[in-house]
């Protein structure tokens, strides 16, 4: 198997807080995929992990960039956070996973 030395990371807020909250992000084999991505990552992801997303981070061995894709959301809202576990809950459990993290 063939390393990918090249990532791009959606975070919830600056990566520099240190706070762990990178949603996702994708491995590529060369730095001109991986910037592809990291200028539009809105093409490359999908919507549900995009939509949550502040920050996109750039990282390899001869780069690492991040910057501010959402300047007016600094997190997602309750609302946000309940429908994500909620998918999270469906994915793993069905539909009945998914609706009892919904309340319903």
């Amino acid at each position: 198997m063939t390393a990918l030395p090249y990532s791009v990371n959606l975070w919830g807020s600056d990566p520099a807080e240190d706070n762990d909250d990178c949603w996702t992000g994708l491995d590529f084999a060369t730095r001109e995929e991986a910037e592809r991505a990291y200028a539009d990552p809105a093409a490359h992801f999908l919507a549900s992990s995009w939509t949550c997303t502040v920050f996109v981070e750039l990282d390899g061995p001869d780069v690492h960039e991040e910057r501010r894709v959402r300047p007016d959301r600094r997190r997602p809202s309750d609302a946000d956070w309940i429908r994500e576990h909620a998918t999270q809950a469906g994915m793993a459990l069905g539909c009945d996973g998914y609706n009892d993290a919904m309340g319903y």
